[in-house]
């Protein structure tokens, strides 16, 4: 089956995939706990038009009674040169990716699934290159 639309983004996900995840969980109350998030990413150029992304996400508490890191990847496909506009947009396809990941590994049995916020990538990349 083809699907075309007037809109077609020019920037191509042609494959996703989880690459590597850590749980942990120690046997403490988690009531009240902390949450921080970390997000790092890597693009490398592979041919003329594609990339590579690697995105690692984790999620912790400071004493890390909760440990979480994903990483994923993914090859896109394009014509756009503009690395600034390229590397938001990947990162925001595969953001969502991640955060669904870490939600379902998270419903466990006695523990409340973690969701984790909508990020402004934009923002995020635009600290990270300061």
């Amino acid at each position: 089956m083809k699907i075309s639309s007037d809109y077609e983004s020019p920037l191509v996900l042609e494959k996703i995939e989880i690459t590597e995840s850590t749980f942990r969980k120690k046997d403490v109350s988690l009531e009240g706990l902390e949450l921080n998030v970390r997000v790092d990413h890597n693009i490398k150029n592979i041919g003329e038009d594609g990339y590579e992304i690697i995105l690692s996400t984790s999620v912790s508490d400071v004493n890390e009674y909760i440990y979480i890191n994903v990483k994923g990847k993914a090859i896109f496909r394009t014509q756009q040169k503009n690395r600034d506009i390229l590397e938001k947009n990947t990162i925001a396809i595969m953001f969502p990716y991640i955060r669904s990941y870490i939600s379902i590994i998270t419903t466990q049995p006695g523990m409340v699934p973690i969701v984790l916020p909508a990020m402004n990538i934009i923002a995020m990349i635009n600290d990270k290159n300061k």
